[in-house]
């Protein structure tokens, strides 16, 4: 009896043991490979429909790295891949508006929109070296760490 009850308490402690290394890989943030010089990180890992949402973009490259005028960024759900939600057409000109100057850092916020429950993550399209209100032409992408919305 004693034996059982020991190998059931092992079972649930391994269970709860595996669970929280998914959850701590899952929301572990991975620097992109194609752009490791450059960091984008949210404030908080746990997120409400409307809430403001700060992410803090490190620029350790030796170059300017630079954003769309249209959409900066685009907030993608993990759904076996990530996916992008649907955003309406961009019906201005499509130019660098800002900018993150190399060794440097630039926070922005955010007010989070009604999403889906589940893990996410912010991607940024970006060009390096670009100058402010040229067309934008995407060169990079960048991924924010993951991050929850309850």
């Amino acid at each position: 009896m004693k034996t059982k009850v020991l190998a059931i308490i092992i079972s649930v402690l391994l269970i709860i043991l595996t669970g929280v290394m998914t959850a701590t890989y899952l929301l572990s943030g991975t620097p992109n490979v194609q752009f490791q010089d450059v960091r984008v990180l949210t404030d908080k890992t746990e997120y409400a429909a409307g809430e403001p949402l700060k992410i803090k973009i490190e620029n350790n490259g030796q170059e300017k790295i630079c954003f769309s005028s249209c959409y900066p960024y685009y907030i993608q759900w993990r759904n076996g891949n990530w996916k992008n939600y649907v955003y309406e057409k961009c019906d201005k000109k499509n130019v660098v508006e800002s900018c993150v100057e190399p060794k440097s850092i630039k926070a922005y916020e955010l007010t989070l929109p009604e999403l889906k429950r589940g893990i996410h993550r912010l991607f940024l399209s970006a060009c390096v070296g670009c100058e402010i209100q040229q067309n934008f032409q995407s060169q990079e992408s960048l991924f924010s760490n993951k991050f929850i919305i309850k």
